[in-house]
């Protein structure tokens, strides 16, 4: 022991223990770089500008008019009832919106005492807020304005989650295949492995209603226009 010390003296670090540092100074490295493209600023605007400078990112959020989307509880019937449907930004909008909204406790009945709040849940690192989707140039963006929770460094902001592709069909099902995926500026599509495996846990936190399940199971095609998502049923 005492002559490994009086060698590592003499000629310094051995081959391992460099190659060790070099490699731990890269995984931070990639970390430090990772962290600071996610709480890197996001401009949302409502279209995207002539001129971008390289390697700026923008959220341009779906329309969510009442107006346009009033039709999304008849559509929603008639798909669930297996009939093809055709979708607009506004209706589909509309119908995650009444999806996601709370629900209020039922008010106890006279005499009874209030039901105890169940324990809090342990907080995410990223708090997905309401979906957001735009059909747009044969593609679907399926967005998001959520938390970033960092509470071991006192960090919490307020980022964009995005994931822009299409729909594949994958075991016999049609699912969304993102092509960009990004939190905040940061780019995950670029790191496959690490893209696909963020993406499939947040994305698995999204609950969809059992009757929509069970209709879109039965899927002959899903197809993207322009501006339209159209649901083709057999």
């Amino acid at each position: 022991m005492f002559s490994r010390k009086i060698d590592k003296a003499k000629y310094g670090p051995g081959w391992g223990e460099v190659i060790f540092g070099a490699a731990l100074s890269l995984v931070l490295g990639a970390a430090l770089a990772l962290g600071y493209l996610v709480v890197k600023p996001v401009q949302a605007l409502k279209s995207l500008p002539k001129d971008q400078p390289p390697g700026a990112v923008y959220y341009i959020e779906g329309a969510s008019g009442a107006d346009n989307g009033k039709q999304w509880m008849r559509k929603k019937e008639l798909f669930t009832e297996g009939t093809s449907v055709t979708l607009n930004d506004d209706e589909l909008n509309a119908w995650i919106a009444s999806e996601t909204a709370p629900q209020l406790p039922p008010a106890p009945a006279p005499g009874q005492k209030p039901a105890a709040k169940a324990p809090a849940a342990p907080t995410a690192i990223i708090e997905l807020g309401t979906p957001n989707f735009r059909v747009h140039d044969g593609r679907l963006q399926i967005g998001s304005r959520s938390t970033l929770n960092l509470s071991w460094w006192g960090v919490k902001e307020t980022i964009f989650v995005q994931a822009d592709g299409r729909f594949a069909k994958e075991g016999g099902t049609f699912a969304f295949v993102p092509e960009q995926f990004y939190i905040g500026s940061c780019p995950l599509h670029r790191l496959p492995g690490l893209g696909a495996f963020v993406f499939d846990r947040l994305i698995a936190k999204v609950k969809v209603p059992d009757d929509i399940a069970a209709a879109w199971k039965k899927l002959a095609d899903v197809s993207i226009d322009d501006h339209t998502l159209k649901l083709t049923m057999p």
